[in-house]
Parts: structure tokens; sequence; C-alpha cells
């Protein structure tokens, strides 16, 4: 029988709500379609970006990365500096195995923005930085960790508003007990933004993991590519010691172990190198932020409250404009088994959909970043709101 609510699209195997109008593919991967479209029924006519979300119930993995964005995403809802989910929908054709995501339209992430042509003056890169710190300050205060902070997965505007996406890989932050008994995963953090006490150790790691990865972006602002650029662990390694220096045994021995130090005492032995001397046009307070985040011990790192209040930031810094998240975020659902998963994927979608009924999105009209793109500009590239492994 035909769900007459429903509007079929074959080419692409989407079977949306009919309050929307597919516009234009913009990305498509192993697990995944993302769409442009239009809320037909809205009197704004507004744009926003479907993202189907494939085979999650063939591998626990999946599943478990796709609910746990979902909360996150429900949870952070309403933040200026993370991306909004708008609707959401299980997949209603055969083999029934996915879910849609109504999510907030941007023009393109901030690895593209990098990559291109368009000079960026110190003005744009400290609206950036701090939007990525509120936002960062607020999932901090959820206790939760972020753990895949790169240019790919911060979104932004023609406007230069600017929003953290990608929560699959986020964790929470752990107590004293549990800092006895649980490892770091596999994966955590993409390479070339990876902290080093990820990659030398098999200890716990918190909150400033984050941090390290916001300095590697505040560096891609000022040079256009990645600073630390290894090809696997080692030369990770050795690509931040050519630059930050050796560190000391001590160090290395708290957040490492003895065979860590073994490396880095076996390696050619570096000085570090000023940021002034890599990055001579960036202004003096820059490279004072870059030293407070870059630096290889995580206790002594910079946190994302303490990073807002930097001079660098001055001009966009407003107190009552960072908020920290009301609730904590709720972890529990990770020890759940694939089937309780499935079953708790699908109240997650009725429970949110039951709570957007009726409710209006208002978009704030204050806004804090100059525009990057002229009205008369080009935006370059396409919409980069989902990549699928």
């Amino acid at each position: 029988m035909t769900d007459t609510n429903r509007i079929f699209y074959d080419d692409i195997h989407f079977a949306i709500d009919n309050r929307y109008t597919i516009q234009k593919l913009l990305g498509k991967g192993t697990y995944g379609v993302v769409c442009q479209a239009t809320e037909t029924g809205a009197s704004n006519g507004r744009r926003i970006a479907i993202k189907k979300v494939m085979k999650i119930f063939t591998n626990e993995i999946l599943v478990k990365r796709a609910f746990r964005e979902l909360r996150l995403m429900r949870h952070f809802r309403g933040h200026k500096n993370i991306i909004s989910l708008y609707d959401l929908d299980m997949v209603t054709i055969h083999p029934y195995d996915g879910l849609y995501c109504y999510q907030e339209l941007m023009d393109l992430d901030l690895a593209r923005l990098l990559q291109g042509p368009i000079e960026l003056s110190d003005l744009h890169v400290q609206s950036m930085v701090y939007q990525i710190l509120c936002g960062i300050k607020y999932i901090h205060s959820a206790n939760v960790i972020h753990r895949d902070l790169k240019p790919g997965n911060i979104l932004i505007n023609a406007q230069g508003q600017l929003k953290i996406c990608d929560f699959g890989l986020a964790r929470g932050i752990l107590d004293d007990t549990e800092r006895n008994r649980i490892k770091i995963t596999k994966y955590v953090a993409t390479r070339w933004y990876r902290a080093p006490e990820l990659i030398i150790s098999n200890k716990i790691y918190t909150t400033a993991i984050d941090m390290w990865s916001v300095g590697c972006i505040l560096c891609e602002f000022f040079g256009r590519k990645p600073i630390f650029k290894g090809k696997d662990h080692i030369t990770q390694l050795t690509s931040i010691i050519q630059v930050l220096g050796t560190p000391p045994r001590k160090l290395i021995m708290d957040i490492g172990s003895e065979k860590a130090w073994e490396f880095f005492d076996s390696a050619v032995h570096y000085f570090k190198i000023p940021f002034q001397n890599i990055y001579p046009s960036a202004n003096n307070e820059a490279l004072s932020l870059l030293d407070e985040l870059l630096k290889y011990d995580p206790r002594e790192r910079i946190t994302a409250p303490q990073a807002l209040t930097h001079p660098f930031l001055r001009m966009f810094h407003l107190p009552e404009d960072e908020p920290e998240a009301p609730e904590k975020f709720n972890f529990d659902f990770e020890q759940l088994n694939p089937s309780e998963l499935k079953h708790a994927l699908r109240d997650e979608v009725q429970s949110f959909r039951k709570e957007i009924r009726g409710e209006k999105y208002v978009t704030s009209k204050r806004q804090h970043a100059p525009s990057i793109v002229s009205r008369n500009d080009p935006i370059p590239g396409s919409s980069e709101n989902c990549r699928f492994p």
C-alpha cells in the first residue's frame, strides 16, 4: 500500500515526508546519502539537509554510533555553535535498516574553506576560533569529550556562522574510579589532530585532547595546511617533536610509559621552534594562544573557558554569550546489547518527533561573525553537512 504522506525518489532511494522537496544530491557514501531539500510547508521555505543513514542495524558499532550521535545532538540542540537537528524518521522502505536526519543546512566545512583561495583576516580567525571554543565549552560542560575535532567536522555558512558536528566518537568524562579500569578505544580522533598523550599512552584521556585539536586548527588558519601531518603514529610523533622539541623524561613517564620514553630517547633530540618562526604573519596574541593550546602536558593545556578569556579573543568575549550545558550527558546506553540498542534507537526517534511537534525553530538575529563570502560571491564547494565512512 502506498504511503500518501511520503514522496519517493527512486534514483536515490529516498522516501521522505511530503513536507520536503529534494533539490539536489550533496554527497553519497557506503553508509549514507545526504541531500539538500526545501521545507515546502514553511512560510520561509527553509532549506535543510536530509541525511539518510543506512545499514545501521547490520553492525553493533554502527547502531551505537548512530544512537550516540542522535542523543548528543538532541542534548546540545539549541546551542548556536553546534549543528541543529530538526527532525528524525526511520527508513520505511525495504530493508528498513536506517533513518533520516533532518538537519541544519550549512554551506561548507572548515577544511574546504582553508583549502580554498579566500583570504582570512585576523577578525575572521578570531571569530571562528571564538565560535569553536564556545561550542567546545558547552560540550565539555556536559561531561562530553568530542574526540574527533578537525576542520572537516566544523561547518560554516556564508555569514561566517560556525557549527560543530559529528559526535559519533564522543565519550564521557570519567570519574576517578572509572579512570583505573577503562582504556582508550582503538580509534580516537583523526591522526593529524590527535594529542600526543593519545599516541603514546593507553591511559585515560581528558577534555585536553579536544584543546590540542583546537590548537592544530588554529595553526591551520595561519599555515593553510595541517601543522602535524604524519603517515602513522611514529611519523606523527616525529612531526610533533620536530616543532615542540623533545619532551622531558618525567613528563613522558607521567602521561605515557617507559616504552614511550625509549622512543623519544632513541630519536633525534630537537629544540622547540618558536611559532613566530613558523607563522611570521600571525600576531603575538595568536602565537600566545598557540603556546597555551599545544602543550605536551595535558594538565597544563589551556581549557575552553580559559581560552575564551585569552587576549586574542577579547573582541568577541562576552560571558553571557558563552553558556554551559544545563545538564550532564548520560552515557549509560553504551552498556546496551545490540537488540536493546535497536529498540532504543526507534524509541529515541519517536520521542524526538513527539518533542518537536508544533515547535517553531527561531534563528537568533544576533551574529558575531563577519561575513566570509559577500552576497555577490559564489560559495566555494557544496554543502558539507555530513561525511560517510
